[in-house]
């Protein structure tokens, strides 16, 4: 389960179904980004002289989404795969690098994401090894900006705008993490910053699987904006990075996707059935609440619906182990979370079936079904 959660997301909308109002605003997103589109390659140093050894397709690229940046100070310097910001699958960056945890971040046995691509920014593992006989450390500090491209904000009101992420973060020394925005490329402006320093006001303690989430007052009349993302610092630790998301309050009624939602882990009262927490999806109508046997969603035994976010107790499922995740939903489309949870569910009535916490038709008639189901 996760050790460390956020509270994440605007205001729950509707939008499906609204007729067309002159002058009506509603919260919509603006962009997103999983890096979970993108084409990974071949690992080429980590994993061979640095970790668990041979050539692996699919976990790794520099390469990110069309209109996107990354500088680093030190080209050429350290382990490949890590020099600036990079994009790999998260269960390989997690497997070849040690955990330290990773996991807590990218597995869903620990409430993490497994959605392939992470930006991910590991001074930790950049300075483990460098092909050309180089101390990375002597070298200086690794510092590394990673910026996104222009985000329309045609129509957006001032003061609407929001910057949600998946962030992993675990600092040593002199670590830093800074986040920018700027308006029609003028001057940068931090809305974040991040030390490893204790006595710093700006100290971010160890969190290696939260949700970042930012108000930003984008000014009247702003067309576009960009945001970076800096991780300054020498052979310390990491900053990594998922779902990127933008939203703002945009005049007119057209409306768009949901945003991403979150589960947060799961509770059980006394009658042993689960308590998932839905974060609030922008844009969502309702969110479709999915349990299955396997971490791929492939057994899937329960579908139910869920008509807001917030606390949702799971219909009656047997006593078992189960994956959840929630799938947001309007007029527009659909998008699942972008976690999921692994639950136990418990009962002391082993045999209450409906998991209403106790013994009565409906459990034998559950009981029945099962059986004759499984009879030739």
């Amino acid at each position: 389960m996760n050790r460390n959660q956020a509270k994440i997301l605007g205001s729950l909308l509707t939008v499906c179904g609204m007729t067309a109002v002159a002058n009506a605003q509603s919260q919509q997103v603006l962009f997103f980004e999983n890096f979970d589109d993108i084409a990974l390659g071949q690992n080429v140093e980590e994993g061979i002289d640095t970790g668990t050894g041979g050539v692996m397709d699919n976990v790794w690229t520099p390469d990110f989404p069309a209109g996107w940046a990354v500088d680093f100070n030190l080209p050429g310097i350290g382990v490949t795969e890590w020099q600036g910001w990079n994009i790999a699958n998260g269960e390989w960056w997690n497997l070849t690098c040690g955990d330290q945890d990773r996991s807590d971040f990218v597995l869903l046995s620990e409430g993490g994401l497994a959605r392939g691509g992470v930006a991910i920014a590991d001074g930790d593992e950049w300075d483990d090894y460098d092909a050309n006989g180089l101390d990375p450390d002597s070298q200086g500090e690794m510092d590394t900006m990673m910026t996104t491209p222009v985000i329309d904000l045609s129509n957006v009101t001032e003061n609407s705008v929001n910057i949600s992420f998946f962030s992993s973060w675990r600092p040593e020394d002199s670590q830093t993490a800074v986040l920018e925005v700027r308006f029609d490329g003028g001057s940068w402006e931090e809305v974040l910053r991040w030390t490893s320093d204790d006595t710093d006001p700006n100290f971010h303690d160890n969190n290696t699987n939260e949700i970042v989430d930012i108000a930003i007052a984008n000014p009247s009349g702003a067309s576009g904006m960009e945001v970076r993302f800096s991780y300054l610092g020498t052979d310390d630790w990491w900053w990594a990075i998922d779902s990127v998301q933008v939203s703002g309050e945009v005049n007119g009624s057209a409306g768009n996707a949901p945003g991403y939602s979150f589960i947060q882990a799961d509770v059980f009262n006394e009658t042993g059935r689960p308590v998932i927490q839905l974060s609030e999806a922008v844009g969502a109508d309702d969110y479709t609440v999915v349990l299955a046997k396997d971490a791929e969603f492939s057994d899937v035994r329960q579908s139910s619906t869920a008509d807001a976010s917030g606390d949702y107790m799971i219909p009656g499922i047997p006593n078992g182990i189960y994956w959840v995740k929630a799938i947001a939903n309007n007029g527009d489309g659909s998008r699942d979370s972008e976690n999921a949870i692994r639950i136990v569910v418990d009962n002391p009535i082993a045999i209450d079936f409906n998991g209403d916490g106790s013994l009565n038709f409906f459990d034998v008639s559950i009981f029945l079904q099962g059986f004759n189901a499984g009879c030739p």
